[in-house]
């Protein structure tokens, strides 16, 4: 058996499972963008040289598709009634098109504060500048801690995030978090358009929402609200519960772009395998789903 089958065979979808905004051919025309990964939590001295926060959650190497894994993937299509919350949609964006040299003035200002930006449009989705992310090669996971940002449930000055969940926009500010009952519906999506010039890599949490995360910890609490230190704590006190996350690994060109739901999927970025550095544009909203 190879490593995708292994990874992907024993999946169980469920009403909480992240779901791809495609079609079946546009997933098989598309299929080279995509791999899979397991997780494990950050340890030992590789680690401590990366600067990672204690119990991180690290993505393994990616594994590439084939087309013998497009039936293990189908259960993870989006439906019609399948809610934003739980879609991850592709867009291509043209960069000479966009108000790009605006933007990213903007997010380069000295006094910009992350998630406070202007209205803005990528590829027909408007919605607040969340900011700009900037990556080098080789870097497994890319989110640091930002000390300008005072709203994350733990905070790590410097250190490395790893996989998490993202605090959210909603009606009282940024930095809340929606109740289990209602961030499938209601949840805020971020729009990450990779600006170049080299490639880049999201990191999707197939089956560890935040929803399932919940159910996992709180089985028909519909108010509990999950977050990143209540998963590291979960995969601490019971590690084989880490052998069981598959991720969807994303390679984003220059110009495409991911409309995911940040804080119910699980997810980082990664330069895994990536020659160039990367920037990446940010957008956050109540965006509409984006099938392919």
């Amino acid at each position: 058996m190879d490593e995708a089958t292994r990874l992907l065979a024993p999946l169980r979808i469920d009403a909480g499972s992240l779901r791809f905004d495609c079609s079946s051919e546009w997933l098989e025309e598309h299929l080279g963008r995509f791999s899979v990964c397991g997780v494990r939590l950050a340890d030992g001295v590789e680690d401590q040289a990366y600067d990672y926060a204690e119990d991180a959650v690290v993505p393994t190497d990616p594994v590439p598709l084939r087309p013998a894994h497009l039936p293990l993937l189908a259960g993870f299509l989006a439906g019609p009634l399948t809610p934003p919350g739980l879609c991850v949609g592709f867009a291509e964006v043209v960069l000479d098109r966009e108000p790009m040299p605006e933007i990213l003035a903007e997010a380069r200002r000295p006094a910009f504060r992350p998630h406070d930006g202007t209205v803005r449009t990528l590829a027909g989705h408007r919605g607040r500048l969340v900011g700009l992310l900037s990556a080098e090669p080789g870097m497994r996971t890319t989110t640091r801690m930002d000390a300008r940002i005072s709203q994350y449930s733990e905070y790590f000055p410097g250190k490395l995030v790893g996989m998490h969940y993202d605090n959210v926009l909603t009606d009282r500010g940024e930095g809340e978090r929606f109740s289990r009952s209602v961030r499938a519906q209601l949840s805020d999506r971020r729009g990450l358009c990779n600006i170049g010039p080299g490639d880049r890599l999201l990191v999707l949490g197939l089956n560890m929402t935040a929803l399932q995360l919940s159910d996992r910890l709180r089985p028909g609490d519909g108010e509990h609200v999950p977050d990143t230190r209540q998963l590291r704590t979960l995969l601490r006190n019971e590690p084989s519960e880490a052998t069981g996350i598959v991720c969807l690994v994303v390679r984003l060109a220059p110009g495409e772009m991911a409309v995911f739901p940040a804080g119910n999927s699980l997810h980082d970025g990664s330069m895994t395998g990536c020659r160039l550095p990367s920037e990446a544009v940010v957008i956050a909203g109540r965006f509409p789903r984006l099938r392919r």
